[in-house]
């Protein structure tokens, strides 16, 4: 209930309940200052020289347009009106839902459903001072994929790899894709090289278990080398993930498909 009794419309409808508060509200001010305008009579007016009769049909048109045209003017006014709020409304309704939509295609990869990597190294960044590590992950002979199956059987493993990542993940992880067949995770608060060694192990297990079958009866293994960092006490960011990257391509100059753990935390 708001002011003067009148409610706001559930949804975006007209409410005529509403209209017709509005009508009897004119036709009750319109009678207070016709009423007022009488009694008052600031210019001093009599009526005994005019005839009865006259004098009836002027107090009855009087009553009449006081009541008829408050009534007839304003309820169609106020549907108007509210039909103008619905359409206002429903306009900004579409605006925030389009600018909710561009910030989170800003912050998300299309394919996959992580985030980008823009979003993942802010994300990573802001979380720095709670500590935390960066698992970095890349998908072992990929252009494989692509090159025997095409680009679609590669898009396809892409979101089976994603779906993996975020099946492993805690509600306090970030995942995120970098480029390519790249991808990260970022394991907030974890400080234990013992704990991020095993969380990035359950990682690389989870990615060869992916059954990929980019042509019916046919499987193909999928692998990945994964390079992990422990984020020192207020270490600039870019200094985490080059100790991940060189912690990566150890991983994969020893054979792929295997997790080394930089030895610098």
């Amino acid at each position: 209930m708001s002011f003067l009794g009148i409610n706001k419309p559930a949804g975006n409808r007209v409410s005529y309940a509403n209209a017709a508060m509005v009508a009897l509200i004119s036709l009750l001010a319109t009678w207070a200052v016709t009423g007022f305008s009488i009694l008052a009579n600031p210019f001093g007016t009599t009526y005994d020289h005019i005839d009865q009769a006259i004098l009836d049909e002027f107090w009855f048109w009087t009553a009449f347009s006081s009541t008829v045209i408050p009534v007839v003017v304003s309820f169609p006014i106020a549907i108007l009106l509210q039909r103008e709020r619905i359409k206002l409304q429903d306009a900004l309704d579409e605006l925030a839902a389009a600018h909710a939509e561009l910030a989170h295609r800003s912050r998300v990869d299309a394919l996959t459903g992580l985030l980008n990597r823009g979003a993942f190294l802010a994300e990573v960044e802001d979380r720095l001072e709670r500590h935390g590590a960066i698992l970095m992950i890349d998908v072992d002979h990929f252009k494989t994929i692509n090159d025997t199956f095409g680009h679609g059987a590669g898009d396809d493993a892409l979101r089976a790899i994603s779906k993996a990542l975020a099946s492993k993940a805690r509600p306090t992880d970030l995942v995120g894709r970098l480029g390519g067949e790249e991808f990260a995770v970022f394991l907030t608060g974890c400080m234990d090289e013992a704990t991020a060694q095993e969380r990035a192990e359950d990682i690389r297990q989870g990615i060869h278990a992916i059954r990929f079958e980019p042509e019916p009866g046919k499987l193909h293994a999928i692998t990945a080398s994964i390079g992990v960092a422990i984020a020192l006490p207020r270490s600039p960011i870019e200094d985490v993930i080059l100790r991940a990257d060189k912690s990566l391509y150890r991983a994969k100059n020893s054979g792929r498909n295997r997790v080394i753990l930089d030895s610098a935390a």
